[in-house]
């Protein structure tokens, strides 16, 4: 009967275990790829920005619109992840 037990223990901790190193591999690959795409477009955006009159800049500075642009890459950077758990069978 003990023997029973184990066996079924021993069988949902490792599908447990092995959803949770899937989900782990998964978030760590999209973090890297999202890190080096938004990396690119941050950097692409602040290029746009540095030919700006100092005026212009200040009042974007002012009304944090760098705060805005990394909440709307960021929004669909865990947009994608999400899309990925969910193509994984991970996330419903």
């Amino acid at each position: 009967m003990f023997n029973v037990f184990r066996m079924f223990g021993a069988l949902v901790a490792g599908n447990f275990v092995a959803r949770i190193l899937t989900a782990l591999g998964v978030s760590f690959v999209t973090f890297q790829g999202f890190d080096a795409v938004l990396s690119v477009a941050t950097s692409s955006l602040k290029g746009l920005f540095l030919g700006m009159p100092g005026d212009a800049a200040a009042l974007l500075g002012l009304a944090d619109v760098d705060f805005a642009i990394n909440l709307i890459l960021s929004g669909y950077a865990a947009r994608i992840a999400l899309l990925a758990l969910r193509q994984m069978r991970l996330f419903k």
